[in-house]
């Protein structure tokens, strides 16, 4: 317990709001504050912290946070930049505030530009009680973007775990002291050091058969992740693989999928620029590993289209069942890495496909992708339980390909 809250039987509960930063130095203080307003819109009584977790920032955002107005108690933690990323800043966000015995954990992406106040309330109070429960979020997102959602892992979750999240790697989640206390028995792989924490966080949750609940937060709206769209995918990959792994076999569906309400009328989309030089090192990588991708993926033998293969929304529900059948035979890494080339032309194929639709229609595509991917991988009769995955986790993978550095998250 931290001094500042003292040790008395009296002392009002303790919740913090962590935002896990690198270089977000223009948005944090906005966060921050957003943080603080929300914490005590809900808990004006309670005892109150939010947590800055940074790693190798070079903007000045630890600087820029310290310098923030809060009424709650502020708190900076940092770690080395080098070989960390957003999960090594969710873990110090779960320490700090294990130590200062906060009841409820809120988390912030920093980068975020339509943080609401009451978003704070609303992601903790679903998480309060004894039972360990995580909290995610449902809002509406730009068309162009929540590719890794749509098409990897919310696919991916519905057709393991039987159950349909529609944004199970939002960010903004909320998690009880129950929850953290069952997470610390967690395997954590590199990966969840890096952009693979949330479905690291939210696949465990299915695993053990935790409460999960989806909390509607309105419209998102933060920095592009596209230019990430080779390193982070294979990440959250490479972390969701980990967890399947320690998963005895797919699991029937429970319930009924709600309907999407996620995909927003405004529609940006990606700067030409960096779809080409995407578009360019997925042709390389397929260029090398052509033959074992066909091997691996017999269900990607798709047309070709201007970026390479047209994968549609009757292709794709086989080519992730063949991903998770490749995983199962115990080709982890050519399944995870051949899968985010094949992704790739999957968005691309999806952006033509959704072009003039309605939002509604959209949503319901997405649905129907989800559905039927779980219909594919149920019909594999999938066990997974035999399978020891790598120790270790190369986070240069794509450098090899792309004509420009690969940044390390």
């Amino acid at each position: 317990m931290h001094p500042a809250f003292g040790t008395t039987a009296n002392r009002g509960p303790v919740t913090v709001v962590g935002i896990p930063a690198r270089d977000e130095a223009r948005t944090v203080a906005a966060v921050a504050t957003a943080a603080d307003a929300g914490l005590h819109q809900a808990f004006p009584h309670g005892l109150n912290a939010v947590v800055l977790a940074e790693n190798g920032s070079t903007d000045g955002t630890a600087e820029r946070f310290a310098e923030t107005p809060l009424r709650s108690r502020k708190v900076v933690v940092r770690s080395p930049g080098e070989g960390t990323g957003k999960g090594t800043n969710v873990f110090a966000v779960v320490d700090r505030a294990l130590a200062l015995g906060a009841e409820r954990v809120v988390l912030l992406d920093a980068d975020l530009r339509s943080a609401e106040p009451g978003w704070v309330g609303l992601l903790a109070d679903a998480v309060a009680g004894a039972e360990p429960v995580l909290a995610v979020p449902s809002y509406r997102r730009d068309r162009y973007e929540a590719n890794t959602t749509n098409h990897l892992v919310s696919p991916l979750l519905a057709a393991v775990y039987g159950v349909h999240v529609q944004q199970p790697i939002g960010g903004e989640f909320a998690f009880n002291r129950a929850f953290l206390d069952r997470a610390r028995a967690w395997s954590r792989p590199d990966s969840a050091h890096l952009y693979g924490i949330d479905v690291w966080l939210t696949a465990n949750a299915l695993r053990e058969g935790l409460r999960v609940v989806e909390v509607p937060l309105g419209r998102k709206l933060h920095n592009s992740p596209f230019p990430k769209i080779l390193r982070l995918p294979q990440q959250v990959l490479d972390s969701l693989f980990h967890v399947v792994l320690r998963t005895d076999g797919v699991r029937p569906q429970t319930g009924g999928a709600r309907a999407r309400t996620a995909v927003d009328e405004v529609a940006v989309p990606q700067d030409p620029a960096v779809v080409a030089r995407v578009v360019a090192a997925v042709g390389r990588y397929l260029s090398a590993h052509g033959d074992d991708v066909r091997l691996l993926f017999p269900s990607a033998r798709a047309a070709t289209a201007p970026w390479g293969l047209r994968l549609t929304a009757d292709d794709w529900p086989n080519v992730l069942a063949d991903a998770l059948t490749a995983l199962a035979a115990g080709r982890f890494e050519a399944a995870r890495d051949h899968l985010v080339a094949l992704y790739v032309n999957r968005v691309l194929t999806f952006w033509e496909e959704v072009d003039g639709l309605p939002g509604g229609e959209v949503d319901a595509l997405l649905d129907r992708q989800a559905a039927r991917t779980a219909t594919a991988v149920r019909a594999r009769g999938l066990v997974f339980g035999d399978v020891t995955p790598p120790d270790r986790f190369d986070v240069r993978h794509w450098a090899g390909f792309a004509d420009e550095p690969v940044a390390v998250p």
